[in-house]
């Protein structure tokens, strides 16, 4: 093989080891932008991602003032379980509480509203039925399964474990004012923020000194002023629950009432049942 042969084949093979040291750089660096970008957010103890904040509010006021019938003990668990399972129930499916979104769950007994609730926690994702490709790159299937394990568990502790006697009071209009100013997302924040979701299974008959729904009441537009909520960054769900000792209050004309409350004040009507 002649000189010039011999420098020929040195050139091409320094060539190709340049083009595979930048090919081989190039693939690093990719690799470890693609871990940055898929990287997970970490999350407090709660579950809520800690530098973005929960991506929506959740807010659930579960009604004990009047003891809860068997029927709809196994009502409320459905509708929680259904909250947890994302496309469990295509008719429920706005209740779904998706991955970085918090839960807030009240009960509604006595004349006031709970300080602070009973139970919250953020959906912190590692639903196996919602994995993505990249999930594979980031967390190993046991820990995404034991996230969302631990965050099912949480929803079966929310249930009250004992029935109360019935109350005087009910204060629905009350709570569903202080819970929504706590939750709802500000004015000042990004308008693409998503409004906060207030789910409210209750009886849905108002009682108390100043107004009640055991007697004649007026529209939502014409209630005192003290019951009236801001709910124009609120999605609202009505669940009444049925009683037959209150069939002649839980007539039709009042169960719209509450569709013509939640608009009167700003709001939305996500979903609306009987139970």
């Amino acid at each position: 093989m002649s000189q010039s042969s011999i420098e020929v084949k040195k050139a091409q093979k320094r060539r190709r080891a340049k083009i595979f040291g930048v090919g081989a750089v190039v693939v690093l660096i990719s690799f470890v932008a693609l871990m940055m970008l898929v990287e997970e957010e970490r999350l407090d103890h709660l579950g809520c991602p800690i530098e973005s904040g929960p991506s929506r509010d959740v807010i659930v006021v579960l009604d004990i003032s009047d003891p809860l019938s068997q029927k709809h003990q196994a009502e409320i668990q459905r509708i929680l379980r259904e909250m947890i399972q994302p496309g469990a129930n295509a008719r429920h499916a706005s209740l779904a509480v998706k991955t970085g979104e918090r839960v807030s769950f009240y009960l509604l007994q006595g004349d006031e509203v709970m300080d602070a609730p009973i139970e919250q926690r953020c959906n912190p994702g590692g639903n196996p039925m919602e994995r993505t490709a990249t999930d594979a790159l980031t967390t190993g299937s046991v820990i995404t399964e034991w996230r969302w394990q631990e965050f099912a568990n949480s929803v079966d502790g929310w249930f009250p474990e004992e029935e109360g006697p019935p109350l005087e009071t009910s204060p629905i209009l009350t709570t569903i004012a202080v819970v929504a100013a706590r939750h709802a997302p500000s004015q000042r924040m990004d308008q693409g923020i998503e409004p906060a979701h207030l789910i409210v299974i209750s009886d849905l008959l108002e009682n108390n000194a100043a107004f009640s729904h055991y007697s004649q009441y007026p529209s939502p537009a014409d209630i005192p002023r003290e019951f009236m909520a801001d709910l124009s960054r609120v999605n609202v769900s009505l669940f009444r629950l049925e009683r037959s000792k209150y069939q002649q209050f839980q007539t039709p004309a009042h169960f719209y009432w509450w569709t013509d409350y939640v608009e009167a004040m700003g709001g939305t009507v996500a979903w609306q049942q009987t139970l």
